[in-house]
């Protein structure tokens, strides 16, 4: 398929994402009807066989196989370069677009003036919403939310609506301030512009980063519930829980030391951070929509 006849270029950053990538791919097709579409597939330095399922589902997709782990942002400005589309989609191995999804996206994309990012609506594989959309980080989002463990071990956690982090379920299609980059679609132009995604992220809140930026520039984000995915939240790499919380937390103080460079954030931030994140890491997983 040439370039100029590509639509979407579907950007997929796999590490060790066997147990995934099979679904992700046969979904695609359905996903995209009426639209050209190229799948260009990041991978990560994959010890497994991810590229041997890659090219048994798609022989026509690009791997594009690093002979290191990139980070999630690295990797899919990787996949940015090469891409053909007029738009990109960033889709996570481990989520499932319904039928007609990217051409929902597309459509609302296309129709809505100084768009940034346009997300689904994801939901956890027994259907439950899973979120996908958030407010900007504050310290008081971060720290004194239902998601923390730090709040809710001390009976911190503030339920308040002004309090929320992720953002709840929409019925219609709701401007957001950032967004998650699980399935994310965004026009290529918009993206390379900006620089893509700052590689300083490792793994989170490049997404976040970047939403913040884009909204400095004029652009908003769209959450569309009319496109949906499931999302096997945690299975699209083989990354164990302890290096999960260690990249989140780690890259939220990077956040913070980017975009507010004071006192709190270089001394008592990471402190606190540590704090939550070693509690996160005994206690068993709690997924949150807050």
């Amino acid at each position: 398929m040439s370039a100029q006849n590509v639509s979407v270029s579907v950007i997929i950053v796999t590490h060790n994402s066997s147990a995934t990538i099979g679904d992700c791919l046969r979904a695609l097709p359905a996903a995209c009807p009426g639209l050209a579409f190229e799948i260009i597939v990041v991978d990560n330095d994959s010890r497994d066989d991810t590229a041997t399922i890659v090219s048994a589902i798609d022989p026509k997709a690009h791997q594009l196989r690093q002979t290191r782990n990139l980070g999630f942002g690295a990797a899919c400005n990787v996949g940015a370069q090469s891409a053909g589309g007029t738009y990109l989609l960033f889709l996570n191995p481990d989520a499932i677009l319904d039928a007609g999804a990217v051409r929902s996206l597309v459509d609302v994309c296309a129709n809505t003036a100084n768009a940034g990012f346009v997300v689904p609506r994801l939901r956890y594989p027994d259907g439950r919403f899973q979120p996908s959309c958030r407010k900007l980080p504050t310290i008081g989002n971060m720290i004194f939310s239902r998601g923390s463990v730090i709040a809710r071990l001390f009976f911190l956690a503030d339920t308040s609506q002004s309090a929320r982090y992720t953002l709840p379920d929409f019925a219609q299609t709701t401007e957001v301030e950032a967004v998650a980059g699980t399935v994310a679609l965004i026009d290529r132009s918009t993206f390379l512009s900006a620089g893509g995604f700052d590689q300083r992220f490792f793994l989170y809140m490049e997404d976040t980063d970047l939403s913040l930026r884009l909204s400095r520039q004029g652009l908003k984000h769209l959450f569309v519930p009319v496109a949906g995915a499931v999302h096997r939240w945690g299975r699209g790499s083989a990354a164990g829980k302890v290096t999960r919380i260690w990249r989140h937390h780690f890259s939220v103080w990077q956040y913070f030391l980017k975009h507010y460079p004071n006192g709190f954030s270089v001394v008592l931030l990471p402190l606190l951070l540590f704090m939550n994140g070693f509690a996160a890491v005994i206690m068993p997983d709690r997924r949150t929509d807050a």
